[in-house]
């Protein structure tokens, strides 16, 4: 059998310089130190692993129907695995996903049955191609190396949740820092600048100069020595006092943080990582350009641009790779959304109460979202008598048949 082996694609530096899987690691960790890129991953991870994932029963004609009794339930809503909960499995595949460029999850089968779903951390993780009887490649997972659930052999894709980020070849998926490395760089080196500035005693580097004066080397470091004991902020004193004597002048040469640019670059550094994560700024805590009905837009375009098309990945990749062919059409997960209206309650007490309204929902139905009682008589649909269809508000109109005919008024 013929073997075609793929590995995920890298940067250049990794490609061509041998690397341990620590120091692959580290190279992830280290962008997390910017807060930015914390509070993007951080946030988009959180959106995902605040949902619950419903299991649905789908009848003939579309409808779909809560199975909490099915043995994926607890599966995919409480314990996944042995090793973490739910909020915890999703939260980490979500980051792994933007940070390494794709997350995956190993589907444990007993007889036929999914008993739970292993996540399986990125670097330990390739992908291969072997040559089928017929001559095709057929795309496999390979772990090697994974200390709490070793697998052995090549996977199949039926066996392996892989969800990429954004991808070119639909394969493998490219980490976002990848893409942002040029600006993750330049925003290191602000926080870097900015971190030496205040070290340095705000401004302390300059040239000491004495006019008619030849020093020898030892007036020199005695010069140097007091200079450093009196204005280091580390080993002497922060922001201290020297005195000049007779003709010594001195000229300070570190250039202002209102000359670089220091606070107006990093400001700039938190738009443009938000960019490459599609996260608005003000998710990000930058209010230096919102007002209440930005903030309140900012959050719609939020989970329009950013969450809904998260979910809709895993959504698709789990139901393709949890259902045989044959159950797909009756049977499905989905994210419940509506757990993002959880702490907001006027949304919440809107929304159910436009479903009453129009009979949509039933009282109970609501009061169980609300996680309130059962009530007597609750489940009953109700609608609005006032309201009538186009054709009966005309014919209401029009006189009786009968009278017409006897030409009576």
């Amino acid at each position: 059998m013929k073997l075609f082996r793929r590995k995920e694609k890298r940067s250049t530096e990794e490609a061509t310089t041998p690397v341990t899987i620590a120091q692959w690691m580290e190279s992830r960790r280290t962008p997390m130190l910017l807060s930015t890129v914390y509070r993007c991953v951080d946030l988009i991870s959180d959106s995902l692993s605040v949902l619950p994932l419903e299991t649905y029963a789908i009848d003939t004609e579309g409808y779909k129907k809560q199975l909490r009794s099915s043995h994926l339930y607890n599966i995919l809503n409480l314990e996944p695995n042995e090793l973490m909960s739910r909020p915890v499995m999703f939260k980490t595949m979500a980051a792994s996903m933007l940070l390494r460029g794709n997350t995956y999850a190993y589907i444990e089968r007993v007889k036929g049955e999914i008993s739970q779903l292993v996540y399986i951390p990125s670097e330990y993780v390739s992908i291969e191609f072997i040559q089928d009887a017929n001559g095709f490649p057929r795309k496999r997972y390979r772990v090697t190396g994974y200390p709490y659930y070793p697998i052995q052999g090549l996977i199949d894709p039926q066996d392996m949740i892989h969800v990429p980020n954004f991808s070119y070849d639909g394969i493998t998926g490219v980490s976002t820092l990848t893409h942002a490395r040029q600006t993750l760089g330049i925003a290191h080196d602000s926080e870097a600048h900015a971190q030496g500035f205040f070290r340095s005693g705000a401004s302390t580097a300059g040239i000491l100069t004495m006019d008619g004066v030849r020093l020898t080397k030892e007036q020199k470091a005695q010069n140097y020595q007091e200079w450093e004991n009196r204005t280091n902020p580390i080993t002497g004193k922060p922001n201290g006092i020297v005195i000049l004597e007779q003709n010594q002048k001195y000229q300070p040469i570190t250039i202002s943080p209102k000359d670089s640019q220091l606070l107006e670059s990093r400001q700039f550094n938190v738009v443009d990582i938000c960019r490459f994560f599609s996260v608005s700024p003000v998710k990000a805590f930058d209010l230096s350009k919102s007002s209440y009905s930005t903030i309140e837009a900012t959050q719609i375009e939020y989970l329009n641009d950013t969450v809904l098309p998260l979910i809709t990945k895993f959504e698709c990749e789990l139901n393709r790779k949890l259902f045989l062919p044959h159950e797909r059409s009756k049977i499905k997960v989905e994210f419940n959304t509506q757990a993002l209206l959880r702490t907001d309650k006027v949304s919440q007490s809107t929304y159910w109460n436009n479903l009453f309204q129009s009979g949509m929902a039933s009282p109970n139905e609501g009061r169980r979202e609300m996680n309130l009682e059962r009530a007597e008589y609750g489940d009953k649909h109700f609608v609005q008598v006032n309201v009538q269809t186009l054709e009966n508000a005309v014919k209401q109109k029009e006189p009786p048949q009968n009278k017409r005919d006897n030409g009576t008024e």
